[in-house]
C-alpha cells in the first residue's frame, strides 16, 4: 500500500526490453531502505524489487503493465516518481492506493493559477463512475483531490510543494499518465451490481 505522496525521484538508468522480457533500472539518491522483493511505487505503478545494486533499483515488468501502464514508453534519462511501502508507524497524508493502474490519461492542459498550476487530464469513461468531484485521485503515484468533472476530463490543482517535487513539472500536452481511482469506490460498484 502507498498513500500517494511521492517521497523521491528516481532517474531512467536503463530500459532493457526483449521480445519476451523488459527490464527497468532505476537510480535513487538513496536505496538503502529497500530490500529484495520490496514493493515500490514508480509513477504510481506497484512495482517489485528484484535487485539491488549501489544506487540502482531493477524492476521485470509484466506484459500487462506494459499494455496498462505508461512505464513501457520511458526511456533513458526519464524521471520518475517513487514512494516506498507504507509502514505501520508512518503518517497517511495523502490517500491508500495500491499501485494497480485503472487505465491511462492523456494531460490536455497545464497552466499556472496564481501560485497553483491547474491540470486537466481526459480519462476514460469507463473509470468516470469511480471519480467524484473532492475525491482522491492517483495520478503517477500523486495522490490529488478532484476539483471538477467536466464530460470525461478532470481538474485537479497542483500546489507548489507538488509541482517542485515530482514531475508534475515536465508534463507536455499528450502525455500519458497512470490513473488509480478509488479502490473502495470499485468494490462497492462491485457490491451493488452482483
Amino acid at each position: 500500500m502507498f498513500s500517494g505522496i511521492i517521497e523521491h525521484l528516481g532517474t531512467v538508468q536503463e530500459v532493457n526490453k526483449s521480445s519476451d522480457s523488459f527490464e527497468l533500472v532505476i537510480k535513487l539518491s538513496d536505496t538503502s531502505k529497500i530490500s529484495l522483493g520490496d514493493s515500490i511505487s514508480v509513477n504510481g505503478v506497484c512495482l517489485t524489487t528484484e535487485k539491488i545494486s549501489n544506487e540502482l533499483l531493477h524492476f521485470k515488468l509484466s506484459p500487462e503493465t506494459i499494455k496498462l501502464t505508461s512505464l513501457g514508453v520511458l526511456n533513458h534519462n526519464d524521471i520518475v516518481n517513487v514512494e516506498f511501502p507504507l509502514t505501520l508507524n508512518k503518517f497517511i497524508s495523502g490517500h491508500l492506493t495500491t499501485g494497480h493502474i485503472d487505465s491511462m490519461g492523456t494531460i490536455e492542459s497545464i497552466k499556472q493559477n496564481n501560485d497553483a498550476w491547474e491540470l486537466c487530464v481526459s480519462v476514460d469513461e469507463s473509470i468516470l463512475k469511480y471519480i467524484v468531484t473532492k475525491g482522491s485521485i492517483n495520478i503517477d503515484g500523486i495522490s490529488l483531490t478532484v476539483n471538477t468533472i467536466v464530460n470525461n476530463k478532470i481538474n485537479v490543482m497542483i500546489i507548489p510543494h507538488t509541482y517542485n517535487n515530482t514531475i508534475i513539472k515536465d508534463y507536455t500536452l499528450g502525455r500519458k499518465v497512470n490513473i488509480e481511482v478509488d479502490y473502495i469506490a470499485k468494490y462497492l460498484d462491485k457490491l451493488r451490481n452482483d
